[in-house]
C-alpha cells in the first residue's frame, strides 16, 4: 500500500494536522487485516474505492461506511480492504475537529460515524466537490476550500488547544495539574472540557502520546526496552508493557515483529510535535 501524507493550507494549520492518501490496487485476497492503533487524534475519512471492512471477534467482519468520522481510540482496530483502496483522509489536532463540527467528541469515541449522519451537507459538498477533480491534489484542494469556508464561520476558544498543544510538544510528559493551573480550571474542569472538544481527558492523551513515543524511540536506539521506557516517560518497563497491553493489544515484541508497514505509518513515527506543517511521506 502507497501511504502520502500532505501539509494543510495555513488557514488550516490549527485545526488539521495533515491530510494522508492510502492507494493500492492489490485485491484483498493478498492484503492481511491492518492493526491500527491509537493516536490521539479524530479524523475525517473519504473513501473513492472499495469499502473496508473492520475485523472483529470470532472472524465477524463489519463493512465501514464510505465516507466517515473516526473519533478518539482507545484500543486498537483490524481493518482491511475488500477492494481497490482510495482512501483521502483528514487528521485534525487534539480539539481540532471540535470547532469545525460542533458535537461532543466523547459520543465518537472508539465509534466509526458515518459522516453523513452528523455533517450531511459538508458530506455532500465534499463528495461533490472531490468526484469533480481528477487528481489526487486538486481532491486536497477541493476539500480545503470547503474545510476553509467552514473555519471562518465558526467560533474558536484557543486555549483548550494550547493546552493540546503543549501535550502533544511535550510527547505527553506533561503534569494535568500543572495544566489546569495554567488554564485557571480544577482538574474536574479540564478532564470535562477535554471529554467535550478532544474526545478523551487530558490524562488518557499524555498515556497515548507517551506510548507513540514508543516508536520513535526504538528507531533511534537499540538500548533495549528499560532504557526505552524510561527516555519515553515510563516509570519502569512493567508500564511499558501494561499499555501495548492496553492500546495495542499486543507484547512490544509481538507487535514490532509482526507490525506492517501501514502499522508503522500509523504509529506516527513522522508526526511533528508543533502543530505546524507536515513533511509530505510515502510508505510502499
Amino acid at each position: 500500500m502507497d501511504y502520502r501524507e500532505f501539509p494543510p493550507t495555513p488557514a488550516l494549520a490549527r485545526f488539521v494536522e495533515c491530510f494522508w492518501s492510502l492507494q493500492s490496487d492489490r485485491g484483498p485476497e493478498s492484503v492481511q487485516p491492518e492493526r491500527i492503533l491509537p493516536y490521539g487524534c479524530v479524523e475525517l475519512i473519504l473513501n473513492f474505492g472499495a469499502r473496508f471492512q473492520e475485523h472483529k471477534e470470532n472472524d465477524q467482519r463489519e463493512d465501514q461506511p464510505l465516507n466517515y468520522m473516526v473519533g478518539q481510540m482507545t484500543r486498537p482496530i483490524l481493518i482491511g480492504p475488500t477492494g481497490s483502496v482510495r482512501l483521502l483522509g483528514i487528521r485534525f489536532h487534539p480539539g481540532g475537529a471540535f470547532p469545525l463540527f460542533r458535537i461532543p467528541m466523547h459520543e465518537l469515541t472508539n465509534q466509526v460515524v458515518d459522516l453523513a449522519a452528523i455533517a450531511g451537507t459538508l458530506e455532500r459538498d465534499l463528495v461533490a466537490g472531490t468526484e469533480a477533480a481528477e487528481s489526487l491534489r486538486l481532491k486536497i484542494k477541493a476539500v480545503e476550500e470547503l474545510l476553509v469556508d467552514r473555519v471562518r464561520s465558526c467560533k474558536h476558544d484557543s486555549w483548550l488547544a494550547g493546552l493540546a498543544k503543549r501535550i502533544v510538544q511535550c510527547g505527553g510528559q506533561v503534569s494535568v495539574d500543572s495544566l489546569a493551573t495554567e488554564a485557571g480550571v480544577s482538574s474536574r474542569q479540564l478532564e470535562r472540557r477535554f471529554l467535550r472538544e478532544v474526545g478523551i481527558g487530558p490524562k488518557l492523551l499524555c498515556r497515548l502520546l507517551r506510548f507513540q513515543q514508543i516508536f520513535r524511540a526504538i528507531d533511534r536506539n537499540d538500548s533495549g526496552w528499560a532504557v526505552t521506557a524510561a527516555e519515553c516517560g515510563y516509570y519502569d518497563q512493567a508500564h511499558l508493557i501494561r499499555d501495548f497491553q492496553e492500546f495495542a493489544w499486543q507484547t512490544p515484541s509481538m507487535l514490532l515483529e509482526h507490525s506492517s508497514a501501514l502499522t508503522h505509518s500509523f504509529t506516527r513515527k513522522n508526526r511533528r510535535s508543533d502543530f505546524s506543517n507536515t513533511a509530505e511521506l510515502s510508505t510502499s
